[in-house]
């Protein structure tokens, strides 16, 4: 069975992930409309959560292959925590990734609200292919969960999570974070729009 097979059998667990994202991003429209500036301060809020990643990123491009260094990081990094982690191991639980995506969706709308120098157009396709990959990770870590709780066959469904793993999320994450070390360059590098929360002299201290 090839990752295709797998993922075209659970295309209604795919679908939902989709509605969830959706959803959230919806959900912040919907409070961003209601309260501008609460919203905004609560994206500025969300956003602070990263901005341990920020900093790593921030130290690498100011270095020399800057951008490659950043791909590198990126690339680790979600594919480590949100691939692996809150996809794959979440999934094990099954109601992980649904507020995992349902917080990329509310998350994602209002930080571009924020911060709309953000908004480039590899912005779309870093998206895309970062969320993708989280959600054919969680296809396979919720089966691995199904069968640990129903008392399946684990074998097949960690081989199964394995194939996606391998052909489909590993790749995926790695042209997203192509996508991310080129939209930091353009935005911090290129245009020179400071970086959240002053985090550049925060590192200069």
């Amino acid at each position: 069975m090839n990752a295709i097979e797998i993922l075209a059998r659970e295309r209604v667990l795919l679908f939902a992930f989709i509605l969830v994202l959706l959803s959230g991003f919806l959900m912040g429209e919907i409070i961003f409309r209601l309260k501008k500036e609460k919203a905004l301060k609560l994206g500025e809020k969300l956003d602070g959560s990263r901005d341990v990643h920020i900093r790593i990123i921030y130290n690498n491009i100011t270095k020399s292959y800057g951008v490659l260094r950043v791909i590198i990081v990126i690339f680790a990094m979600n594919l480590l925590g949100g691939a692996l982690i809150w996809s794959s191991v979440g999934g094990i639980l099954i109601v992980i990734p649904f507020s995992h995506y349902a917080l990329i969706g509310f998350l994602t709308n209002l930080v571009l609200k924020r911060y709309p120098e953000r908004m480039k157009w590899v912005t779309i396709p870093n998206i895309l292919f970062e969320v993708a990959a989280f959600m054919v990770a969680a296809v396979g870590g919720i089966g691995i969960g199904l069968n640990i709780w129903g008392a399946g066959n684990l074998y097949v469904a960690f081989k199964e999570w394995s194939i996606l793993f391998i052909t489909i999320v590993v790749p995926f994450q790695l042209i997203a974070a192509i996508f991310e070390g080129f939209l930091f360059k353009r935005i911090y590098i290129i245009e020179k729009h400071p970086w959240p929360r002053e985090i550049s002299k925060e590192n200069n201290l």
